[in-house]
Formats: structure tokens, sequence, C-alpha cells
């Protein structure tokens, strides 16, 4: 029996057995809507309309545009190193108006298999810290890269810890306390002197235990800047560097190898460009480093913070629109909340 023919049959059952249709309903073990949904279907397009219809639904919001799938898909094979949260704030930088949530293009790079399934892992929780204005703490250190004959060349980086903004970039081919320095003075004289500078123990930093200063140690007192060295075997202390170095490293691995320490030194400026203006940043709420970085007022090393709470910091307002300061909770209102705003203090007399 077909299905068109056991429907006529249930539908017929209440006037051919004269029985009600709750009972035919309990005989054919199906419910009463079924039945009358299937009798006003019968008896407004015939026999054929007792066919089983499809059950998906006409819409689905879950599923993204063809259109816009296109373009995320194409974004994506363009820059491979975009994730789904970057590959989000491109098209909201493109001017779409609703684009899909970042779980949402991460499903469609998984349909088209541009994301490798990863396993989960518990990250570990490190206790972050950030300095709550720029040129308030730099970070320095070399990485080493291969050229293209195979020889090693040094870059010597600088990062805001504030705004992650990369402060410079020196290629050079011997990592030297000189070298260090050139790296240094050419960051200070295109953005002003740090208040403060962290590296690790390396001697082109710092000394060895009851050794005079090293040429590095005395330009840094010279110009007032307090440096900071970090644990040994800590590299978390730079975690911020370390990370930028990383992502260098994946921008020279598409990008390089270059020929020359000269040629390397261009990519270095290009790479930089790229990180500080173009390239949204997850710790920054997705803002680029360069609009972090230009937002506050930079520190310089007359400016003092006493017990590390004095002076202009830039602090996140709650959800429920409060911020913390000095461990008290103040109300700023609810319609900063999520928004950075810039704490000043000042000294006023009560009346």
């Amino acid at each position: 029996m077909s299905v068109n023919e056991r429907w006529l049959e249930i539908l017929l059952a209440p006037q051919r057995d004269g029985i009600s249709v709750a009972a035919a309903c309990r005989r054919y073990g199906i419910s009463r809507q079924s039945f009358y949904d299937y009798r006003r279907r019968l008896r407004s397009e015939g026999v054929p309309a007792l066919q089983p219809r499809s059950t998906r639904p006409t819409t689905s919001p879950s599923r993204t545009a063809s259109e816009v799938e296109s373009l995320i898909v194409k974004l994506r094979v363009d820059n491979p190193r975009w994730g789904a949260r970057t590959l989000h704030t491109k098209l909201v930088q493109a001017g779409l108006a609703r684009p899909p949530v970042v779980s949402m293009i991460h499903r469609v790079l998984q349909r088209h298999g541009l994301v490798v399934a990863q396993e989960h892992r518990v990250p570990k929780e490190w206790k972050r810290f950030e300095r709550h204005s720029p040129n308030d703490l730099w970070q320095i250190d070399g990485t080493m890269v291969a050229l293209a004959d195979g020889s090693k060349a040094w870059i010597v980086d600088l990062l805001d810890d504030h705004a992650r903004y990369a402060i410079g970039a020196t290629a050079v081919r011997r990592f030297t306390v000189h070298a260090a320095w050139k790296a240094m003075d050419t960051a200070i004289t295109e953005h002003g002197v740090p208040r403060q500078l962290i590296s690790d123990n390396g001697l082109q930093f710092k000394s060895r235990k009851g050794q005079k200063p090293v040429f590095f140690q005395k330009r840094l007192a010279a110009l007032n800047i307090h440096q900071l060295n970090s644990r040994p075997r800590h590299p978390q202390t730079c975690g911020k560097l370390e990370r930028y170095h990383r992502t260098f490293k994946e921008f020279y691995a598409d990008n390089g190898p270059t020929a020359t320490v000269e040629e390397l030194q261009e990519l270095c400026d290009r790479f930089r460009w790229y990180y500080n203006h173009e390239r949204p940043h997850r710790a920054l709420n997705q803002q680029t480093p360069s609009v972090v970085y230009d937002a506050s007022r930079k520190m310089t090393p007359d400016d003092v913070r006493r017990g590390g709470n004095t002076g202009p910091r830039v602090l996140t307002v709650s959800a429920s629109g409060a911020i913390k300061y000095r461990r008290r909770r103040i109300h700023v209102g609810m319609p900063l909340s999520g928004q950075k705003v810039r704490v000043t203090e000042a000294k006023c007399r009560l009346p």
C-alpha cells in the first residue's frame, strides 16, 4: 500500500466504519492534529497532497548566505594566517551590515577544509599584566632567522607593553651590545623615551654580577630610563614580545627568506606596519596596536608613579558600568560599559 493509499484509508475510516476521529487515530496510532492536517490537505489539494513533505524549514537563520560564505573563503585563501576572529573584524571593516559571528565563520572554514581540527587543551592559568599607559614600559629582545644562503641574522625587536605596539625592529648580522643599542636608539628617535625597559639577562643588556655596567646600561642610565630584567628561565615575563616573534616568523615563512640583511630590514619594516596598523589584535579587543598606542598620553622618564598607582591609567569599564581603582569600585555609568576610560588623579580642596 502506498503512502497516499494508507492516509486515504485513515481519513475515510470515521465515515466508512462509523467511528469518531479519536477512535480512528487510536486505531492507526496517529495524533488528531496529524489527522486534521492531512484531511485539510486532501480537501484543498487532492490525493497527491498526502505524500510526505520535507520538514526542512523554509528559512535557516544559522546558515551563512552563499555570497558571504564565498567572501570568507576568499579572504582565508588570500590570507592563510587569518583566523575566525580576524576574518570577523575584516568583514566589519569592509562595511558588512550583519557579519556572521566568530563561531559561524569558524564552521564555514571547517566546511571548506580550511582549518584542521585540534585537540582541546586546557590553557594554563598565567597571571597577566599590562601597563596602563604607552611608553611606560618597553620590552626588548632579539630573535634569529636564516637568510637564503643559510647564514644567520638577528632582529632586535622592541614592543610597547600597554598597546602591543611594535616600537622598532632592527635587522643586524650579529646580536651585540652595540646592535642592541642601535635598535633602542632608533626606537627612541621615532617614539620618544620610555619610562622603563625590560629585557632578559643577556650580556647585550646587562653585565654579570660584580662587573662594570655594559654600554647599553650606561646609555639607559644617561637617559634616566629605569631598566628591569626578567627572571632567569622565565620567558613569560616578556611574553608579549615572544608572541610577536612567533607572528613575525609566520610572516617570514610566507614571505622569506631574504638574501641580505638589508632586504631583511625592508621585510621587518613592512611587517611592522602591517602588525601596527592593519592586523587586529585579540588582546586589544580586535583593535590595532596603533589605535591603542595613540589613544593615551605617553609616559616619560620624568613621570613618577609612587606605588604604581599615580599617573594616568586606562581602565576598562565593566558590564555594570564601573571601574576598579585603588581597590575601590567607582561607578561611571552604563553607557560606558565595555569602553576604555582614562583615569587621572588630581588634588582638590574640599569646601
